[in-house]
């Protein structure tokens, strides 16, 4: 009776917190931030770090190739500027109670076990460095053409529960 009445409190309390819930899409963003649209500043900008050595032509590998990394609340927007100078966002994360993935995993609920058996051979990797969003990770990588890839980045607390959702896209 109590494991039944605390599923049905649970799953209360998630519908009342994902009713603004956005869903992540592997190579395609997070609502309203979606990969490849030039440059916004939106409401509640926290701070913003700009990395000036990179920019223009090269290789992309994820969200330490930035140009500027923007912070909102629960929100990290990472821009790359192109050969003309503008800024073009290829990295969103989002560590948002109730955000989930396309495959329906859900911020602070979903654990590592779950993840790790829809995603089959993925390896989880100890995160390293100061744009890590948890204490372990598992990426997932799509090919996108013959030097382009996409990936989405499940985030773990140490207790093995999603504390963040992360896309980009990448390549040389």
């Amino acid at each position: 009776m109590r494991r039944a009445l605390a599923a049905a409190l649970a799953t209360g309390l998630l519908a009342a917190a994902s009713a603004d819930a956005a869903t992540i899409g592997i190579g395609r963003g997070l609502p309203p931030w979606l990969l490849g649209q030039r440059y916004v500043r939106r409401p509640g900008l926290v701070h913003s770090d700009v990395y000036s050595r990179n920019s223009g032509i090269g290789c992309v590998a994820g969200p330490a190739s930035a140009s500027r990394i923007d912070y909102y609340r629960g929100l990290r927007a990472g821009w790359r500027s192109g050969p003309r100078k503008r800024l073009l966002l290829f990295d969103v994360a989002t560590s948002r109670a109730g955000d989930h993935s396309a495959d329906g995993f859900v911020v602070g609920v979903s654990r590592l076990g779950a993840v790790r058996a829809r995603h089959a051979g993925v390896p989880v990797a100890t995160a390293r460095g100061p744009l890590s969003l948890g204490a372990r990770s598992l990426t997932v990588r799509k090919r996108t053409g013959r030097e382009s890839f996409a990936a989405l980045v499940y985030w773990f607390d140490a207790r093995g529960i999603l504390a963040a959702l992360e896309t980009y896209a990448g390549g040389c």
